[in-house]
């Protein structure tokens, strides 16, 4: 595999926010360091192709090769698959269409990589960059993390998973652990907010015995705007959190346990437990939340209560994703 840098980005009707999240990719320092974007047009309904072709070829950034390639199945594991496989470097970085890179974000994740053979994956830290400033909700401090800012620990070291934001990844590792078979999650696709996908990506790879190392020194600004920072909006996505429970919880059972084998009414109990604490705590969640939005109260009813039906959802066919998942383990 060559050595050099891939950014691979990921659109879905992205023509308001490319602009300059390829305009901090051209303005990198890297050093003779062999680069390449890859825009991934995810069935984008506008013309966030266009856009983008303009935007670069204004740029006229000469040591940065540019591709754009559509995927028509609509969904960001597609996305990001077809862009691994068109990718001609080893080191990918996943850099979504509201990520704007630190001028030193691909050379840093280049000298770790190098340093560190045993690494799949690299996580930074996001920037908060609001749209309008005044607009940012009381709330916001305590959830954060849902929009993928703010550092994962205190210092460089090895995690359990990064945010899919900016997150680094080795191709051949990628290639290896998503070709045993398909991701079991698919990531956002349109305006669903589903999630997921990139804590199911580490886990493989730690399945696979692999490490996952976050670094200060990659940082970059998540630019929120002003739709995505509502109460609605947060409920969404951590419901989509909630929908992806079930997949991640048996990946991390099958990374802690020596037991290959589920019990039968695993499901079950897990159903009933989350369905337990849902209703032992409504009646003191429902009189926090019902005085006004931004609680945690609310948020943990509507995790618990999606993650209860999930399970009766999934009922007996966790037996046989366990089983498949069970395999990845080196």
């Amino acid at each position: 595999m060559k050595d050099g840098v891939s950014i691979i980005i990921c659109c879905y009707n992205s023509s308001l926010r490319i602009e300059k999240t390829l305009q901090y990719i051209a303005n990198q320092k890297v050093n003779s360091i062999n680069c390449e974007v890859i825009l991934i047009d995810n069935a984008s309904s506008d013309n966030t192709g266009d856009v983008a072709k303009l935007v670069w070829s204004e740029i006229q950034n000469s040591e940065i090769n540019f591709h754009i390639i559509h995927e028509p199945s609509p969904g960001l594991s597609y996305a990001r698959t077809r862009g691994v496989l068109a990718a001609n470097f080893e080191y990918l970085i996943f850099c979504d269409d509201d990520n704007w890179l630190d001028e030193n974000y691909i050379q840093t994740a280049f000298n770790l990589f190098k340093l560190n053979t045993d690494i799949a994956i690299l996580g930074g830290a996001g920037v908060p960059e609001f749209e309008d400033a005044l607009s940012v909700p009381v709330w916001f401090d305590k959830f954060y993390h849902g929009y993928a800012v703010g550092p994962i620990a205190d210092k460089e070291s090895y995690v359990n998973n990064v945010y899919g934001a900016a997150m680094a990844v080795r191709k051949s590792y990628f290639k290896k652990i998503v070709g045993i078979y398909p991701m079991l999650l698919d990531g956002r696709k349109q305006q669903r907010l589903t999630a997921g996908d990139d804590a199911e990506i580490c886990l493989r790879m730690r399945l696979a015995g692999y490490k996952i190392l976050f670094s200060p020194q990659l940082t970059f600004i998540h630019f929120l705007t002003i739709k995505r920072l509502n109460w609605n909006y947060l409920k969404k996505l951590h419901m989509g959190f909630a929908r992806s429970h079930v997949i991640l919880n048996l990946y991390e059972r099958a990374l802690n346990s020596d037991d290959d084998k589920l019990p039968p009414f695993y499901w079950l109990k897990k159903a009933l437990y989350y369905w337990g604490i849902y209703f032992k705590y409504w009646p003191k969640h429902f009189s926090a939340y019902t005085k006004g939005e931004g609680t945690i109260e609310e948020i943990h009813h509507i995790t618990w209560k999606n993650i209860a039906l999930d399970y009766l959802k999934y009922n007996f066919k966790t037996i046989a994703i366990y089983n498949e998942i069970t395999t990845l383990k080196s």
